[in-house]
């Protein structure tokens, strides 16, 4: 009955391609009905839900309500206006197996990651904040077999994918190297900051936005620090013409890994932010600002905060774009306002013993600090 409906709409596919269909499940799934036209299997449940799309074709139809598309798009270029200041992504060397990736659901694109092909975790990911009231949490994860084969036609939402390492896992993590490592699916960017839409929290559900993270961290102080940043973010720049722009990332250990040692562990995650006022008016275009933020992924651990000025220095590697004000006058690093953003920087630091200002440049500090990171960003991106 299936195969009779499906290729009365589908006619150019046979009763032979289909290969294995298991929707026992579909109940309590999201999926109405999927045909997978494939030389492998595919397993749908109800404990995992994952979706993989692919823009070279088409082997998978959807008749589900649920649809999301994840692109490989060099240099950002089908989202690099919508979640980059200045409508320019990072300068960062040495990015090894990187791949930009578009990130998309229902037609709709929600954010940018640039992937680490080599580690299968992401160097960083790009994101805007809302101030939206929130919807429910999302549980289910993502996977992109399409980074493995660029030929692979389609993503689809399937359950236990996990076990699908040698078809999906060749260029990015799966569920299972996740399984009993005893380290968090952590993600750069937070469903936190996504609350405009059930759609936008789901979308950042997706493997390739999360790395291992120790448990205590990213339930602890990092989401303390998310939560920290969301709220001076509310009270610092939701002003009429601001927009807040954020990058997340993480910085690769030498020689730790799960999975197997397919999966690096990061050694530290780190966030900067751009309080953009350049489209605002009178006053109130010169109260952007902008920080650094360091935390190293162990039990522990402190979030280290940053002027933008020591966090980077003013050449490569960069993350915020220079922009030339009306006047001809030039604004490095989304840094309008340097006394709004000192004061930022102090009352952050005020809010948690565990959150430390720093007054030394980032790249100038000594490698063998135990929190220092200068050693890891000269490494990976300088």
């Amino acid at each position: 009955m299936l195969i009779r409906r499906l290729t009365t709409h589908f006619r150019f596919w046979t009763e032979g391609d289909l290969r294995k269909i298991n929707l026992k499940h579909c109940c309590t799934c999201e999926i109405n009905v999927i045909t997978l036209i494939s030389n492998q299997p595919t397993f749908f449940g109800a404990d995992l839900l994952y979706t993989m799309i692919n823009i070279f074709g088409s082997v998978v139809i959807f008749l589900s309500f649920n649809f999301v598309k994840l692109e490989v798009s060099p240099n950002f270029k089908k989202c690099i206006d919508d979640f980059f200041y200045q409508k320019t992504a990072p300068k960062l060397k040495g990015l090894v197996g990187s791949t930009q990736i578009c990130q998309r659901l229902e037609n709709h694109y929600y954010y940018a990651t640039d992937y680490d092909t080599t580690n299968r975790i992401p160097y960083y990911s790009a994101y805007t904040l809302s101030f939206d009231k929130c919807g429910n949490r999302y549980n289910g994860w993502f996977v992109e077999p399409q980074l493995a084969n660029k030929n692979d036609p389609s993503m689809v939402k399937i359950n236990r994918a996990n076990n699908k390492v040698s078809t999906f896992g060749s260029k990015q993590a799966v569920n299972v190297d996740y399984t009993g490592s005893g380290y968090d699916r952590g993600h750069l960017n937070p469903q936190l900051y996504h609350c405009e839409t059930n759609d936008s929290r789901k979308a950042t559900n997706t493997l390739t936005n999360i790395a291992p993270q120790v448990p205590s961290f990213n339930q602890g102080i990092w989401n303390v620090f998310e939560t920290t940043l969301y709220d001076i973010s509310k009270k610092y720049c939701d002003f009429v013409g601001a927009r807040r722009y954020f990058i997340t990332g993480v910085l690769p250990s030498n020689n730790r890994f799960i999975g197997n040692g397919r999966v690096n562990i990061p050694d530290h995650y780190w966030t900067a932010v751009c309080c953009d006022s350049s489209s605002a008016n009178g006053a109130l275009r010169d109260e952007g600002w902008s920080a650094g933020f360091v935390g190293e992924n162990v039990d522990n651990s402190s979030i280290f905060i940053y002027s933008i000025q020591n966090f980077l220095p003013n050449t490569s590697p960069t993350l915020f774009a220079d922009y030339t004000d009306q006047n001809g006058n030039t604004v490095k690093n989304c840094l309008f306002n340097p006394t709004k953003a000192d004061n930022i920087i102090n009352e952050i630091a005020s809010t948690d013993d565990r959150f430390v200002k720093e007054k030394t440049s980032l790249f100038r500090r000594v490698c063998k600090a135990v929190y220092n990171v200068a050693c890891y960003f000269v490494r990976v991106f300088g």
